[in-house]
């Protein structure tokens, strides 16, 4: 409906066909990033300053999950990590960049594949902890598209989860 919104008012601005591609294009795009994060209802962040030498961990995670989530469909936990130097251990601009693609592209995966639920970054890495159905079958794809996104080489760990204890435990521990 809202595409053919859009079409109808950009042949009435008299567009050209190839920015109503752009915006068809535009609008596929945001809806399957809509579709992908269904399954989370609100994001948050937190950050933690190490005392040691003020090096900052800047947290996202899934503050509240959809109702309709059953995370018994996603029993495998997969943390995926990217290791890069960075300035007091946060990354330069164009890595950040880079790593918010690669995240694009894997959530573009769909949420039946996995559920982000999780996203570190300082101390020199980059983590994601996704739950997947399968911890095989999901770093597969995450292989496949992540050789066609970025040549840096990931980390990967799997571990049965289907409590979600890890982020249970993180959502608890963060002071409100």
């Amino acid at each position: 409906m809202l595409a053919g919104r859009v079409a109808g008012q950009n042949s009435a601005i008299g567009l050209h066909s190839s920015m109503k591609l752009y915006f068809g294009a535009a609008l596929l795009v945001i809806s399957r990033l809509a579709f992908a994060t269904l399954a989370v209802e609100t994001w948050s962040t937190a950050t933690a300053t190490r005392p040691s030498d003020g090096w900052v961990l800047v947290y996202r995670f899934a503050d509240r999950l959809s109702p309709e989530l059953k995370k018994s469909n996603q029993p495998e936990r997969v943390t995926i990590t990217w290791r890069y130097i960075g300035n007091n251990g946060l990354p330069a601009t164009s890595e950040r960049k880079s790593m918010d693609a690669l995240e694009d592209v894997i959530n573009g995966l769909g949420p039946t594949t996995a559920t982000l639920v999780f996203v570190a970054t300082g101390n020199n890495r980059r983590q994601w902890v996704y739950y997947a159905k399968s911890a095989s079958s999901f770093v597969g794809a995450v292989r496949n598209v992540q050789s066609k996104a970025s040549a840096v080489p990931l980390e990967f760990e799997a571990a049965p989860d289907p409590s979600w204890t890890f982020h249970e435990s993180f959502v608890r521990s963060i002071r409100r």
